[in-house]
């Protein structure tokens, strides 16, 4: 496998498709000696994508880490076996990519597993095939690695680009530095500007098969759980893509239920602070009384045995009661109760 051992400029890389301009299309990051300053090589950075049917969107994620101006990167792509132009779009960046395959898999979290195993970097991240690094991440990422040699998981800012709407970059104001309250209901980190030390995949710690949308949340739970120590770096900066076909935008998505399952980890973790646990508490019943707006009974009754199996029968309020004794009025007969309600106001 070829490992891209020197920096690249934009000369090495295909021209651009017409009408793009700015990073990564005609702009680099600034280019970094081939030796560190001490003389000694650079960490070696992995990068996995994983990737189906993102045509649109993957060359800017390509060209977005081979532009970093770093002398050892591995990057690594498993493509689930799209059928649009991604991969002759691949084939494009095939001798500056040291690994790829189209095949199927088993969805977002084994394709990223798939990559964690076969990389072999001081560092490792995960960029989607829709989003991207800006400009001097990796810079940025190794003088942090090099400096702060007792944590383990490096993660900086990230801005949305929202293709959904008018399509201005805005910055996430969640990422912050580690702070467990802010992690609940959403982390305030991402996999777009976030990175490992290896160690912890040679400890065995890989994302969570089961989750389809929260991986990435959950995985950094668990490593919290652990005992990793995580440091906030601003200047590791990623974007998130927002549009129509992006997971985050399906109907049907596993959001919700994989927040409940991590919300249920975390407070069932008494080495937690109180504060913590009680956040998470929090989103579940929130959950459960969301159940109850949608007159989805069943579903409340059953989320509301959950609380009750979690924190005991002492942990239910007032209203959860109440709700819970007329949910069983019938999802009929309660919507028609509150059609009247509406009338009469």
């Amino acid at each position: 496998m070829a490992i891209v051992n020197t920096v690249l400029t934009l000369q090495d890389l295909p021209a651009p498709p017409e009408g793009k301009t700015g990073w990564p299309w005609t702009e680099q990051s600034e280019l970094l000696p081939d030796r560190m300053p001490d003389d000694s090589k650079y960490p070696r950075i992995s990068i996995v994508t994983p990737s189906y049917n993102q045509g649109q969107f993957i060359e800017e994620t390509i060209r977005s880490v081979l532009l970093q101006g770093y002398p050892n990167i591995e990057y690594i792509i498993i493509d689930g076996g799209s059928n649009d132009n991604t991969v002759e779009i691949i084939n494009k960046y095939e001798k500056h990519i040291t690994y790829w395959v189209s095949e199927q898999d088993e969805g977002q979290t084994h394709a990223i597993n798939k990559g964690f195993a076969i990389a072999t970097g001081d560092l490792i991240g995960w960029q989607n095939s829709d989003d991207f690094y800006y400009v001097n991440a990796f810079d940025s990422l190794v003088n942090a690695s090099v400096n702060y040699l007792e944590y383990d998981v490096f993660y900086g800012t990230r801005n949305w680009l929202n293709l959904d709407g008018d399509g201005v970059i805005t910055a996430d104001n969640h990422q912050s530095p580690f702070d467990l309250e802010k992690m609940i209901p959403n982390a305030n980190m991402s996999n777009q500007s976030m990175f490992f030390r290896k160690y912890i995949f040679q400890h065995g710690h890989f994302l969570d098969i089961l989750f389809n949308h929260c991986m990435d949340h959950e995985f950094f739970w668990r490593l919290i759980f652990k005992g990793y120590k995580f440091i906030f770096v601003p200047e590791i900066k990623g974007c998130y893509r927002l549009h129509p076909d992006c997971k985050g935008r399906q109907l049907n998505n596993d959001y919700i239920t994989d927040t409940v399952r991590i919300c249920r980890s975390v407070y069932n973790n008494n080495e937690l602070p109180y504060l913590v646990r009680r956040q998470a508490w929090s989103f579940l019943r929130f959950v459960c009384l969301n159940n109850y707006g949608q007159l989805k009974l069943a579903e409340f009754r059953q989320s509301l045995y959950d609380l009750i199996n979690l924190g005991g029968i002492i942990s239910i309020d007032v209203e959860l009661v109440v709700k819970y004794i007329v949910s069983f009025v019938g999802e009929t007969q309660l919507g028609n109760i509150r059609k009247l309600k509406s009338f009469v106001k």
